[in-house]
């Protein structure tokens, strides 16, 4: 299961309360028709987890005023988001967790759905089995601390209209997804990722 019921309620929440995300709006971006053409997304299949496992976890850093950071040592990444968010996680079995950062009454948030992946880019399949509705528009190119990775625009049946950003690093895909009102906030908030 992609998201657990808690996680999609609480989303949906945020899409009714409405407004805007406390940085920016985003930005317009360049219509592309698939998201598997786009150069460079994913990662090489060889850099499993077992091989990033070996190495010792990157030190917590210190985030700047207003902000907090998360950590996690089992995806191996580190990001700052803004303290007023509530962080939860949700285990989804099979190595595969959702994390989200909301704060209902400020209807601001995100997720972090994170699921073990060995293909070298996203299938059709896995694309189709994540995000059923087959949305994806404004296709572009993006990178995450050197990972290359694609982010475009969705339509999800409880969330309405998506912003997401896909990759793939250390043997897992992460896809993060925020309403597409919130897209400029995220935007600054993955500037901040840093796998450790």
């Amino acid at each position: 299961m992609r998201a657990s019921l808690s996680s999609i309620i609480v989303v949906a929440l945020l899409l009714a309360a409405g407004g805007w995300w406390f940085f920016h709006p985003s930005a317009k971006v360049p219509m592309v028709d698939n998201v598997l053409a786009t150069p460079g997304f994913g990662a090489p299949a060889s850099a499993g987890t077992s091989a990033i496992a070996a190495e010792p976890l990157g030190a917590h850093r210190e985030p700047p005023a207003g902000l907090s950071e998360y950590y996690s040592a089992r995806y191996r990444f580190s990001l700052f988001y803004p303290e007023k968010l509530e962080v939860k996680e949700y285990d989804e079995g099979g190595g595969a967790s959702t994390i989200t950062f909301q704060n209902v009454a400020a209807a601001q948030g995100f997720q972090i759905f994170v699921v073990p992946y060995r293909e070298p880019q996203v299938t059709e399949e896995r694309f189709h089995t994540d995000v059923p509705s087959g949305v994806r528009k404004g296709v572009q190119n993006i990178t995450i601390d050197g990972v290359a990775g694609a982010s475009f625009y969705s339509t999800n049946l409880s969330l309405g209209e998506t912003a997401e950003m896909w990759f793939i690093h250390g043997g897992y895909l992460f896809e993060v997804t925020t309403p597409k009102p919130l897209a400029g906030g995220l935007a600054d908030i993955m500037q901040t990722w840093e796998f450790i």
